[in-house]
């Protein structure tokens, strides 16, 4: 392994060599996800200053050690693990700073979409922050950031404002529309491939949405096309502001009892709105259009939830210390074009933790969402197929791997493409270019190599 040549002695708090007690831990303890790559660290640095992030940038460059960030969060793919690299973990970078009166923020990469959702409801504001509440936001804004209420707020990459970066070189610079905006369009979507770090974003922010309700439906799997085919009915009516996911699930998701129905479709709708009269009268179509003639399981009429806590329901469905694969399809028809034949291969899940996420953002609009040429972030389509596969046994990792593949099987030959967070980039190098609309894809490439010739970051994950 390559060490990198410092003045900082190995045993200080902030560098951690294979040797030192707690590298091991360091390394990968922090990880959401425990089935993780074999790759290892030649060091960890965790600076607490933007200085102490270009010195050790400009050390690894001079090293000629590749560079590896972790701001926190899921990345099932673990991207920050990378062999013999230098891995810079910015966990002290969690500030958040609110400047009310002209609805921005300054936010750390380390901050957790929970705590800012709290900090900012505080002031009657919000941010599409993720659906979950533990990733930070550092990743998840660079991924593109499908954020709540996107279909009406877009993706959050796009309520960036400007960003502090260190690149390649050691240099510190801010990357806006005004100014370095080639790297402001690069940073907004290319993910684990982008060449800097970001030490601070500046956001635009929302007033706190004061009407939020949320109604489910469920329903058995086996009438998952007549359900499908209700909600496509029922979109075609919805406000933009209406979120609408359709989940698969099996016999181990949060709630079931022994007693339970093994294998369920449940439909959620979230409406964002400033009262509770607007949202319900977003929701309207839901009574409206007849129910499916499906057997419904359970239903619960639209409640009132707190911004702020809208995360809660969704953090319990990714239970902590087990194992994780997750991939993404882009679909350009309508989730009734393609989910009943999966309905099948779900009830053959070896976990019953196992789900599929899905939803059509905008209801159905997602094809031309995006501010096209806008950003990096550029691939979306109608639908989006999100298969989360959860189990607890190592004895048990060929047999979820199989079943992913099965899944697979039968999407990749109907997506138009992946989404480049929670795609398994590891999987195929495809993931990665079709994570871009097809004209932005070679932009991509040519920006990462203008910001970093020499190779410093490790980029994209490559497959295993």
């Amino acid at each position: 392994m390559t060490e990198i040549p410092s003045e900082t002695p190995s045993a200080a708090p902030n560098r951690l060599l294979p040797a030192d007690g707690g590298f091991a831990a360091a390394a990968r303890d922090g990880l959401f996800n425990t089935l993780q790559p074999a790759e290892t660290p030649a060091l960890i640095v965790t600076p607490h200053t933007e200085a102490e992030v270009a010195q050790a940038v400009s050390d690894a460059a001079r090293a000629g050690t590749k560079v590896a960030i972790r701001s926190g969060g899921h990345s099932w793919i673990s991207a920050s693990l990378r062999e013999a690299s230098l891995l810079i973990d910015m966990a002290a970078f969690d500030g958040i700073e609110v400047d009310v009166e002209a609805r921005t923020a300054k936010v750390g990469p380390a901050v957790r979409g929970e705590r800012l959702s709290k900090e900012l409801a505080a002031h009657g504001l919000a941010f599409p922050v993720g659906h979950c509440g533990n990733p930070a936001v550092g990743g998840f804004l660079l991924g593109g950031g499908l954020g709540l209420n996107w279909g009406e707020w877009l993706p959050s990459c796009f309520s960036i404002r400007s960003m502090r970066v260190v690149l390649a070189s050691g240099d510190v610079v801010v990357a806006s529309a005004d100014e370095n905006a080639e790297l402001f369009w690069l940073a907004r979507g290319s993910g684990p491939g982008f060449p800097g770090i970001v030490t601070e974003f500046e956001v635009g922010l929302k007033p706190l949405p004061q009407g939020i309700r949320l109604a489910t439906w469920m329903f058995d799997l086996a009438d998952l096309a007549e359900v499908t085919a209700w909600v496509g009915r029922v979109s075609a009516a919805l406000p933009a502001s209406v979120e609408v996911s359709v989940v698969l699930a099996g016999p181990q998701r949060p709630g079931a009892t022994s007693d339970s129905a093994a294998h369920i479709v449940n439909v959620i709708a979230t409406a964002f709105a400033a009262d509770e009269n607007t949202a319900l009268a977003a929701l309207a179509a839901f009574d409206t259009e007849p129910l499916p003639d499906a057997r419904l399981i359970d239903h619960l009429d639209p409640v009132e939830v707190a911004f702020e806590n809208l995360h809660e329901g969704v953090d319990a469905t990714y239970p902590e210390g087990f194992r994780y694969l997750a991939d993404t399809f882009w679909l350009p028809t309508d989730l009734h074009d393609a989910l009943p034949p999966l309905a099948e291969i779900m009830r053959r899940a070896p976990s019953g933790h196992s789900y599929l996420l899905t939803g059509m953002p905008g209801n159905g609009v997602g094809a031309t969402l995006l501010p096209k040429g806008e950003a990096a972030y550029g691939m979306h389509d109608r639908s989006l197929v999100v298969p989360y596969v959860i189990w607890s046994d190592p004895a048990d990792d060929e047999a979820n791997h199989a079943w992913l593949a099965d899944l697979r099987a039968v999407l990749e030959p109907l997506a138009s493409g992946h989404f480049i967070s929670e795609a398994d980039l590891r999987h195929s190098a495809e993931r990665v270019s079709r994570s871009f609309a097809a004209d932005d894809w070679p932009r991509v490439q040519q920006l990462i190599a203008t910001f970093d010739p020499d190779g410093v970051f490790c980029g994209f994950p490559q497959p295993s």
